[in-house]
């Protein structure tokens, strides 16, 4: 019992390399409501509610993101019309 504490112990106070998801986080992250037309099983329509694709480059990949999401059927059977999504987009 008390070689598994000072195991513990000992585990806790090393120090820790970093690791490849730290590297992750700390990368910027932006964040773009899109609102788009449901038709079918696409997104059709899509704009950038909170952003301007033009000037923004990340906007502009949230938008063709936005594009290529295939939306479950149920989904799109429920919610005809339009709807919001909130993507994050990595640099």
């Amino acid at each position: 019992m008390l070689i598994s504490v000072l195991a513990l112990a000992a585990g806790l106070s090393a120090p820790q390399a970093p690791s490849a998801y730290n590297a992750l986080e700390s990368l910027p992250v932006s964040a773009f409501v899109i609102d788009c037309q449901i038709s079918g099983q696409s997104l059709t329509d899509c704009k950038v509610v909170d952003g301007d694709p033009d000037t923004d480059v990340r906007a502009a990949k949230a938008l063709k993101l936005a594009a290529d999401i295939q939306v479950p059927e149920t989904l799109a059977l429920a919610n005809p019309g339009r709807i919001k999504i909130k993507l994050n987009v990595n640099p």
